[in-house]
């Protein structure tokens, strides 16, 4: 029987040998490269299993508009690229077009999350910090509300 995995050559083995490459690595490649809708369904899926958990984001409080920005400019050219879009193309509509969530969309999800959970504890300690001073004021507090809810300006 066969090994599946792909046999690296020495290097006495001189330049003409052709490099093999691991069966992953072949079929990541076929997978990047495909374009038949059930090669873009495994890309979406791809994409919600490594780009959807970003872990903690519920608690940043203190961070930089220009960080966040370059966050979201790095998380929608990954989708970009895996679809095979130039740069320039429209984030929003790619998302929109493959049915998957945005950065703002899915740290909305997981402030909703956790703030739900938080709300509706009835561990004393959660019930002690949610009721203090620092959890109804604090900065994380303020970021979740304005993810949260539509702020009328006006």
């Amino acid at each position: 029987m066969a090994s599946l995995s792909a046999r690296v050559p020495s290097p006495e083995e001189g330049s003409s040998v052709p490099k093999e490459r691991p069966p992953s690595f072949l079929s990541w490649k076929i997978l990047y490269r495909g374009n038949s809708p059930a090669v873009a369904e495994v890309k979406m899926e791809l994409f919600r299993s490594h780009c959807y958990s970003i872990y903690c984001n519920s608690l940043w409080s203190r961070y930089k508009v220009a960080t966040l920005n370059r966050l979201k400019v790095c998380h929608n050219d990954i989708l970009k690229r895996l679809l095979g879009l130039p740069r320039w193309c429209s984030s929003s509509l790619a998302f929109a077009r493959n049915g998957v969530n945005n950065l703002d969309v899915i740290r909305r999800h997981s402030v909703f999350s956790l703030r739900s959970r938080v709300e509706l504890s009835t561990n004393s300690i959660i019930t002690s910090v949610r009721q203090s001073s620092a959890y109804v004021c604090g900065p994380i507090q303020q970021r979740w509300l304005g993810l949260l809810f539509v702020q009328n300006v006006g």
